[in-house]
């Protein structure tokens, strides 16, 4: 489906308007108002900690976040910052924008991924910008699969 664009800027309006008109709901249209509805509550820093000192990691730079020994972290290109959220917290807060969970220890920047190897039947390796890679687990395996037929449809 193509979509129309109209924008009508005037000072009339106090605050901006979006309005869809369609003949019926579609899954494209469903999109569309969720990532809308989303913009602007999606934080654009994180609070993390690294030797004792508090940091602002950029959300842009976060290439994941993981789980290890019982603790989790954020990784971005440069360093590894401790984080005091638990993954199911970063993903109720991020979950719908680019980071999507891959296995029950790691969330993805979707941003981040250089690739998607599939060539063992049934089982997807991420790689990652950092040269990275992380396995998709079996469970998550459908949701990367729909992410990747999504993302395939714009370009």
């Amino acid at each position: 489906m193509k979509i129309k664009i109209k924008t009508n800027i005037s000072s009339e309006y106090e605050e901006p308007i979006l309005t869809i008109n369609a003949p019926e709901m579609t899954d494209e249209i469903k999109t569309v108002v969720d990532y809308v509805s989303k913009l602007g509550t999606v934080p654009s820093q994180i609070v993390a900690n690294k030797d004792n000192e508090i940091y602002f990691v950029d959300l842009e730079k976060v290439i994941c976040f993981f789980s290890e020994d019982k603790y989790n972290y954020i990784r971005t290109k440069d360093d590894v910052y401790r984080l005091k959220y638990k993954l199911y917290e970063i993903e109720e807060i991020f979950g719908g924008s680019d980071f999507i969970r891959i296995s029950k220890s790691c969330i993805i920047n979707i941003n981040q991924v250089k690739c998607f190897d599939t060539s063992i039947l049934g089982t997807i390796i991420v790689k990652l910008k950092d040269d990275t890679q992380e396995k998709v687990s079996k469970r998550n395996v459908p949701q990367i699969m729909k992410i990747l037929k999504e993302r395939g449809k714009m370009i």
